[in-house]
């Protein structure tokens, strides 16, 4: 077992125990804790979701489907943000050790991955949040960005769970119950590409009405030479949009790669202010008087080679 963690304890006092009642899906909600070694996550994470599914289907004698629905809310946006989209330099001649135990003894490139996609300095909740992405390659899975609800405090424990559970239920009722209409609409980067001395970042996954993006907002930036050879993360506010992409017009030299909201407290602590959102069919059930024309969702981070 690796050092520093407790077996079975949460497993048997709260999980066992419910292991012969028939179940048509499970919403997980989890991962804070496991920011520091996020690598590790990308493995345990989808295999405890098919060892939940094995053990279910055959201890209520097949009576839960084998590969049963699976879903789980991204890492919400912790902290205050001030010192985000700084022009953060890629590789400091001398980090910080706090990029997680998973990079112990000391933080390195080869473990943070070649962007730092693994989680840059001090901020191990973005490699999380990576590795909840790349879960979605499991059967019967969604996962519910909620990046955009953070709350005054700073604390990771947000106070609007009405819209997480929204978000949540779209995935749900499509991949369960077959609505896939109520789930048709999942913003996802679809490509980055460098043209005339831009970079511009297309949507996929989008409402009628398209994208919705706030020109000038911070939450984008461009790996490349910021200083001489020195690279960083320049901010690159978004200058221009259409329907369906962003265009990014503050470049440094060389760009190499583009990344949207990668920190811990990506959106700082005003909630509902991601800068992409698209519209979505309203959910059966919610509020008519505030959602009958539809409901905003959020594009999620990501992180993309130019």
């Amino acid at each position: 077992m690796p050092p520093g963690t407790v077996d079975s304890v949460l497993w048997n006092a709260m999980v066992v125990g419910l292991l012969r009642t028939t179940i048509s899906g499970v919403a997980w909600y989890q991962g804070e804790n496991n920011a520091a070694e996020p690598r590790r996550y990308s493995c345990s994470f989808p295999a405890m979701i098919e060892d939940w599914r094995a053990k279910w289907h055959a201890l209520t004698d097949n009576a839960t489907a084998r590969h049963f629905p699976f879903g789980w809310a991204q890492l919400n946006s912790d902290g205050t943000g001030r010192q985000d989209y700084t022009n953060r330099t890629f590789n400091p001649p001398h980090p910080p050790a706090n990029c997680g135990r998973g990079c112990a003894p000391a933080c390195s490139g080869e473990c943070l991955g070649r962007y730092h996609e693994w989680g840059d300095y001090g901020n191990g909740f973005t490699g999380l949040r990576y590795a909840q992405s790349a879960a979605l390659r499991v059967r019967n899975t969604f996962q519910a960005v909620i990046i955009d609800t953070p709350v005054a405090s700073g604390s990771i424990h947000s106070p609007f769970k009405q819209p997480v559970g929204r978000r949540l239920a779209r995935g749900a009722l499509a991949v369960a119950y077959g609505r896939k209409e109520l789930h048709a609409v999942d913003p996802i980067a679809t490509g980055a590409v460098l043209r005339a001395g831009a970079v511009e970042i297309s949507v996929g996954g989008l409402g009628r009405g398209g994208l919705m993006a706030e020109i000038g907002a911070r939450g984008f930036e461009v790996l490349g030479n910021c200083s001489g050879p020195t690279l960083c993360w320049m901010s690159s506010p978004i200058s221009a949009a259409s329907a369906d992409a962003v265009t990014l017009s503050a470049l440094p030299a060389q760009p190499q790669a583009v990344r949207y909201l990668w920190y811990i407290d990506a959106v700082g602590v005003h909630p509902f202010r991601a800068p992409i959102y698209t519209k979505a069919l309203p959910l059966p059930g919610a509020p008519g008087i505030k959602y009958g024309n539809g409901e905003l969702l959020p594009l999620g981070p990501f992180l993309l080679p130019l």
